[in-house]
Parts: C-alpha cells; structure tokens; sequence
C-alpha cells in the first residue's frame, strides 16, 4: 500500500467514483504522490506570511506582501534569503534544497523565483518556478 498524504491545499472532493477500472478515492483529502505534496507544501510556506499561523508564528516566507514592492538587488537577496530559512525549518529532513535563485524577471515589476530540490528518499531532482 502506497504511503498516502493529506492534500495541501485541504479539499474534499466528490465521494467514491469509478475512474477507469478501479476506484478512486476523491472524497478524502489525500494524495498518493509524495512529489505532488511536497511540491504543495512549498507553495503553501511560499505563500504563507509569517506569523499568519497561530501555533506556528515563523512559518512562512510572506512572498505575497513583496509583490508591491521595489525591486532591487538588496530586496532579491532579502527575499532569497527569507525564502531560504523558510524552507530550511520546514524541510530540514525531508527535502534537500539543490539551489535557490530570485532574479528579476525581465517584465517590468516581476520576480522570478527559481527552487530546484530533491527527495531525500530517492533524490529525483524537481523544479519549482514561481512568477510573482
């Protein structure tokens, strides 16, 4: 039996239904897929402000609040940074953080955010890019 893993953004979906030849079970919060729910997980501490979460006040890296702001070298680099530490707490066992950019993404006003990272349990490299 697979390993099974709650959704990350929580959602329910239909009750049992027939796909295919056997049955999926849509009606419950969860995946199968352990790249999906990591990739979701880094979304979610992507996008999460800190101090958003009661009992997790330093959880998050707040990109959402940069979208406003100047961008300049010292602000890329204050975002890398926080994005850095963010993911650090979160995946310190779990996921090995390969390389981490934040440049300007050449349209005006844009910050591209570049995550490549890999499973510690089978080391398959992914990439995230995030276009704020």
């Amino acid at each position: 039996m697979a390993a099974r893993h709650i959704a990350d953004p929580f959602a329910l979906g239909p009750p049992l239904v027939r796909a295919g030849t056997r049955l999926r079970r849509e009606g419950l919060a969860e995946t199968e897929d352990a790249h999906i729910h990591v990739r979701d997980r880094i979304m979610a501490v992507l996008f999460t402000r800190p101090a958003e979460r009661v009992m997790r006040p330093r959880f998050g890296a707040g990109l959402d609040a940069q979208v406003f702001q100047n961008i300049s070298p010292l602000a890329l680099s204050a975002i890398e940074y926080r994005i850095r530490e963010s993911l650090d707490a979160v995946f310190a066992g779990e996921v090995t953080l390969e390389e981490l950019t934040v440049e300007d993404g050449g349209d005006e006003g844009t910050v591209l955010v570049s995550i490549d990272y890999a499973l510690r349990a089978d080391r398959t490299p992914h990439r995230l890019e995030v276009v704020l």
